[in-house]
């Protein structure tokens, strides 16, 4: 029998909402600084942006080989999920909840 304690999915899978706080990422591989509401603190002295993980996107199969994606905005607010659980520290981006701005 498989074990399959550490599947994403059956245990530890952490989903979660965020805003964006950066999107200039160094690697220019659309990676961006995400508060996620809930687990990082609203207070920016206690956890500044640049404390954030980088968060990677998910972009589709179907796009072409080359960079020309799209980089949320900062303020917008997207819907991910950590690849490492609990640790918190590879966020990924899987989508942006549109909506207004506040």
């Amino acid at each position: 029998m498989i074990d399959r304690n550490n599947f994403m999915g059956l245990n530890g899978f952490i989903w979660w909402i965020g805003v964006i706080e950066d999107r200039i990422d160094p690697l220019g591989i659309g990676r961006c600084r995400v508060r996620i509401f809930g687990w990082h603190t609203e207070n920016k002295s206690q956890l500044p942006t640049i404390d954030l993980p980088w968060a990677q996107a998910i972009y589709p199969l179907n796009s072409p080989p080359s960079k020309n994606f799209g980089t949320p905005l900062v303020g917008d607010w997207v819907v991910g999920f950590f690849l490492d659980g609990e640790n918190a520290q590879q966020p990924v981006m899987m989508g942006v909840l549109p909506g207004i701005k506040q």
